[in-house]
């Protein structure tokens, strides 16, 4: 056998590729990678270095503006992170020991994790300094810390309502 012939053989059993489809990326996709391309290549050391700084600097300035919203609008981590400084305050302003610290930190990140201290209400806390004040729900008693949240049940409307025919049958009987 000669090798032109095995590769001939070969090629007219591999599929053509004319039935697989190739998609061509959106436009919008191409532009942007377009544009940040060009950024690349046009920018200098000079400007790299200017938007590293710039960006820093827009960092810094999210980190201090982050806790800046009320207690509502944190998020979770942001919410465990403001009552883990609340737990500090309040070691040394009561001058708790580490047993009563662990305690009160499983209380509050249990129930934060639960979504049982959302409300404005229960959490009084300060926007401009960033913290927490106060958490009107938490209630030190008989040398414990307990929250006392009220259980809110929804009650479910009770199935169907009753055709006239029904409550009239039934009010007959």
């Amino acid at each position: 056998m000669d090798l032109k012939n095995v590769l001939h053989e070969n090629q007219e059993e591999q599929p053509d590729d004319t039935s697989i489809r190739k998609h061509k990326k959106p436009i919008q996709l191409r532009d942007i990678e377009n544009r940040s391309a060009n950024n690349r290549k046009n920018g200098s050391v000079e400007d790299a270095l200017e938007s590293d700084e710039q960006i820093k600097e827009l960092l810094e300035k999210e980190k201090e503006e982050i806790y800046k919203q009320s207690w509502n609008k944190l998020d979770n981590g942001l919410k465990i992170n403001r009552l883990k400084k609340f737990i500090e305050n309040e070691k040394i302003e009561k001058s708790l020991e580490d047993e009563k610290t662990h305690q009160l930190t499983k209380i509050l990140i249990g129930a934060c994790r639960s979504n049982k201290l959302n409300k404005n209400t229960d959490v009084i806390y300060d926007k401009g300094n960033c913290k927490i004040t106060n958490i009107r729900i938490l209630k030190y008693e008989k040398n414990k810390y307990q929250l006392e949240i009220a259980d809110v049940k929804k009650t479910k409307p009770s199935g169907k309502s009753k055709s006239n025919i029904e409550r009239l049958l039934k009010s007959k009987n």
